[in-house]
């Protein structure tokens, strides 16, 4: 059976590696990070608001934990992440990741640079 490929997330991988590549996995963490929130926040934040790692989560998704959930699903995939039950953070999620810099550290945490091929 052949795969199903997500052209939208391999442009995204391609592009994204071209850039963080002189930057390091960090960098490119926090890019998809950040493209992924705001594919799925678009118009709730004004077209001003800058995101760092210390962009608060609940305040971005207008405390939606569904649209979090989103977001959240599309970096697992991104980055080839198996979800593990107790990782699972349903109705936890702005506990478990108050602002960005907490979803990047985890997902940092949980690729490894022997993997990571750009």
């Amino acid at each position: 059976m052949a795969d199903i490929i997500d052209l939208d997330q391999f442009k995204t991988k391609k592009c994204l590696c071209q850039v963080a590549k002189m930057k390091g996995i960090e960098y490119e963490i926090y890019l998809t990070v950040v493209k992924y929130v705001d594919k799925h926040t678009e118009n709730l934040l004004p077209e001003y608001a800058f995101k760092t790692t210390d962009s608060d989560l609940y305040k971005i998704f207008n405390g939606n934990r569904e649209l979090f959930l989103k977001s959240y699903y599309d970096l697992l995939r991104y980055w080839d992440i198996p979800l593990i039950d107790a990782e699972n953070p349903a109705n936890m999620e702005f506990e478990r990741f108050p602002k960005i810099g907490d979803l990047c550290a985890f997902i940092d945490r949980k690729v490894q640079t022997d993997k990571y091929t750009c």
